[in-house]
């Protein structure tokens, strides 16, 4: 080749004019000669190494992903999932262990022939693989199979996209989401339980409104008879200057109640807190009323304390309490008040309570007996009841109440207001015109109470004289 190209020169400088060659034209030809072939040596010699460079980089490349190939192999074998790699057809390059066991393909076997759709079950996702082929666009999805050898499980299915050397693969990843579909299943079997016991309790609940409806108009009616019973102002208060009543039942119907009577020029005054509260207590109310009614009344007793002691006695009879039985306690505390309007004479006896009496402005506590009205007897002793007498003077008050405003609660604290904060407040009526009395006394309890349930029946009886 050299010696062509030295050739090809010569007849350049021929045809250049340099016919005549003598010695220093053939040094000068053969300079240009060396170093014209010394460039071209060069030339190929770096186009030789750029190939070199070239064959070297694939080499690295086709080694690198060798390695990131043996790489996925091994995560993938390692791997739980079903994992499969594809071309754009479907026809299997790749499939690991798992996918291999499951569909029965020998973990040597060349599988590139399968199209991945056409395997049990896969047949499914044959649609969502063709379209998310043609869309280049990664998809997820999940369907319930069943493979060789038994294998039924739920799969979620996630199928992505890469470009490997100008040729577009596919990557399928298969999950087990068997425990997932089971939870889910269990889950919704729960809901529909619960949608079942949901429409069983609504059902009841609305049973149960039915109920209480019918129960509440019952007892709404029933304190409509207990009002009826109950002695209206226009009754007593001929005989007195004034008066006030606060009457709180707890439970529509009330367990205390007061009564008015009057024969021969006496006025005959009660108030009587019975056991319980609610309907039990407005039936003891209702006997109660109605045995005062019989002694007072239709028999004509007027000692208070004998009066005391028939009511004990008729109780104990109607509900046929027998001595020395510690369940049979139903009855009341009680205290009655005698007033003769033509002498002004007072006479106060009290079961197992007690009672406020200003007199000549100075507040009197009278004590009442340890005895209360019916339940039966734990001891021999019969019940006595002490038996008070005053002169009454204008403007004299006496107080008769039952234990359910002293009892009660105060607002998020578990204290009652008990018998010295009462007195207080019955002190503090005192400083204020009768007439003002009862709002002082309502809104006494209502700042204590505050937003707190009431626990029991509220009934405070004042009368002036």
């Amino acid at each position: 080749m050299m010696y062509i190209f030295a050739t090809y020169i010569t007849h350049l400088l021929l045809l250049a004019g340099f016919r005549d060659v003598n010695t220093g034209s053939y040094v000068v030809l053969l300079i240009v000669i060396s170093l014209t072939a010394i460039g071209y040596i060069a030339f190929l010699h770096k186009q030789n190494k750029e190939k070199q460079d070239h064959i070297e980089h694939k080499n690295r490349e086709i080694k690198q992903l060798t390695h990131e190939f043996k790489l996925l192999s091994i995560l993938a074998n390692d791997t739980d999932n079903l994992v499969a790699v594809t071309n754009a057809e479907g026809h299997i390059d790749f499939a690991n262990r798992v996918f291999r066991e499951i569909f029965g393909i020998s973990q040597k076997a060349d599988i590139s022939s399968k199209k991945i759709f056409d395997l049990p079950g896969f047949e499914k996702i044959s649609e969502v693989f063709l379209e998310s082929v043609r869309k280049k666009a990664n998809t997820q999805t999940e369907f319930f199979i069943s493979a060789g050898k038994g294998h039924r499980f739920w799969l979620q299915i996630t199928i992505s996209h890469a470009i490997f050397e100008a040729e577009h693969k596919v990557m399928v990843i298969a999950t087990n989401i068997n425990d997932l579909k089971f939870a889910e299943e269990e889950i919704s079997q729960q809901s529909e339980e619960l949608k079942v016991q949901s429409e069983q309790l609504e059902a009841m609940n609305t049973e149960l409104e039915y109920v209480n409806q019918v129960t509440t108009d019952s007892i709404n009616y029933a304190q409509r008879i207990q009002y009826a019973i109950l002695p209206r102002p226009d009754d007593y208060l001929k005989h007195i200057n004034d008066s006030f009543v606060m009457f709180r039942p707890r439970n529509i119907v009330s367990g205390d109640f007061y009564w008015y009577g009057e024969i021969d020029g006496k006025a005959f005054f009660v108030e009587a807190d019975c056991t319980g509260h609610g309907v039990p207590g407005a039936l003891m109310a209702t006997i109660g009323n109605t045995l005062l009614n019989e002694i007072v009344v239709s028999e004509k007793h007027s000692n208070p304390a004998i009066i005391l002691k028939e009511l004990d006695r008729k109780i104990k009879s109607v509900l046929r309490q027998e001595a020395g039985l510690p369940d049979q306690q139903d009855g009341m505390d009680m205290a009655l008040a005698q007033f003769d309007y033509e002498t002004r004479e007072l006479s106060v006896s009290i079961a197992n309570q007690f009672v406020f009496f200003r007199h000549k402005g100075a507040l009197i506590e009278l004590e009442g007996s340890l005895f209360a009205i019916g339940g039966s007897d734990l001891h021999t002793k019969k019940p006595d009841f002490d038996l008070y007498r005053f002169k009454v003077e204008p403007g004299d008050v006496l107080y008769l109440f039952s234990d359910g405003y002293r009892d009660q609660f105060k607002e998020e604290e578990k204290e009652k207001m008990m018998y010295h904060r009462f007195k207080n407040i019955m002190q503090e009526l005192g400083e204020h015109d009768f007439l003002k009395q009862k709002a002082l006394l309502e809104k006494r309890f209502d700042e204590w109470k505050g937003r707190s349930r009431q626990i029991d029946d509220v009934l405070v009886w004042g009368i002036q004289f």
